[in-house]
């Protein structure tokens, strides 16, 4: 059970992987209808591959060289571990890049062009995502890591042994 918790990281890299392959699977058939679209669904699978591995990639080094034990460890930033704290601001930064992307570069309408990436779900129906949706619905998704970050900087809880 401990070797668990020391290489999370590996299953956590496993799991984006595999996510992405899926979506790339799923969007053979949206580029079918529109062979255009191919490059812009690359790019995206891309981008999600890089920076949906790059904190796990972090966690990975920190446990392998020692400077971190576990994957309890990136649960309290106040030690000031200096893989924590990269694990951390590697977040932070890719938060920042994604609000970047989509209110400024044209990300929100670059999804709604691409069907498939996300999608809304309810009762037995799947719709594609609007702009504007996508708009409105990232800060309630940085909503929930922001306060997950807030809880484990302020959150005064024994350290693990």
């Amino acid at each position: 059970m401990e070797i668990l918790f020391e290489q999370t990281w590996i299953l956590f890299i496993v799991a984006t992987l595999i996510n992405g392959f899926l979506f790339k699977v799923r969007s053979k058939t949206y580029i079918a209808e529109k062979p255009e679209l191919e490059k812009g669904y690359g790019d995206i699978f891309m981008g999600y591959i890089i920076l949906g591995c790059i904190p796990w990639i972090i966690v990975g080094i920190g446990n392998l060289t020692g400077i971190t034990q576990s994957i309890t460890d990136y649960f309290f930033p106040r030690q000031m571990n200096p893989m924590v704290l990269t694990f951390h601001g590697t977040l932070v930064l890719i938060w920042l890049l994604s609000i970047w992307w989509v209110y400024f570069r044209g990300g929100a309408e670059f999804i709604e062009r691409h069907p498939g990436l996300f999608v809304q779900r309810g009762l037995g129906n799947r719709q594609d995502l609007t702009a504007k949706q996508v708009k409105r619905f990232l800060p309630l998704m940085l909503l929930g890591g922001v306060i997950a970050m807030v809880m484990m900087w302020t959150f005064d809880s024994p350290v693990p042994a």
